[in-house]
C-alpha cells in the first residue's frame, strides 16, 4: 500500500488531525523534500539550540515544520506558491500583531487543507514509485 495514492487521502487526513500538522514532515519524506545542504540536515544547529534550554529547539522545530509544510505544498501544486514560499511573508506575518498573526494561522490551515484536497484530487500519484 503506498500512501500517495488518491485512495489514501483519509490516512493523510487521519494523521494531520492527530499528529497537529506535523504528518507534512513524514509527507515530505516521502516526496523527497530533504536537501541534505539546509541547515536542519546540519546536527550542530540542532545541539546550539538544545544546549540553549529548550525554547530555541522548539522556535528550530517550528520553522522545520513550518518550512517542510511549504516545501511539500509546493511539490504537491497546491496554488499560491509564489506567497507561500517567500520566507519574508511568514516574517511579515509574525511582526505585525493581531492582522498579522490571524493571517499567519489562515496560511497554515491553508496549506494543511490544501495538501489534503490536492492528494484527494490524485497529484500525489506521480511520486508513487
Amino acid at each position: 500500500m503506498n500512501l500517495l495514492k488518491r485512495e489514501n487521502w483519509w490516512i493523510w487526513l487521519l494523521l494531520t488531525i492527530f499528529s497537529g500538522g506535523s504528518s507534512a514532515i513524514v509527507l515530505g519524506a516521502l516526496l523527497d523534500c530533504f536537501d541534505k545542504k539546509a541547515w536542519y540536515a546540519n546536527y550542530k544547529n540542532w545541539l546550539i539550540g538544545f544546549l540553549c534550554f529548550i525554547f530555541p529547539l522548539s522556535i528550530m522545530f517550528a520553522v522545520f515544520q513550518i518550512q517542510f509544510l511549504c516545501m511539500t505544498s509546493a511539490k504537491l501544486d497546491v496554488p499560491g506558491k509564489e506567497i507561500y514560499l517567500s520566507p519574508y511573508i511568514w516574517l511579515l506575518c509574525i511582526i505585525i500583531p493581531i492582522i498579522g498573526w490571524i493571517m499567519f494561522i489562515v496560511m497554515l490551515v491553508y496549506l494543511e487543507v490544501w495538501i489534503l484536497v490536492v492528494l484527494y484530487k490524485g497529484n500525489g500519484e506521480k511520486y508513487v514509485k
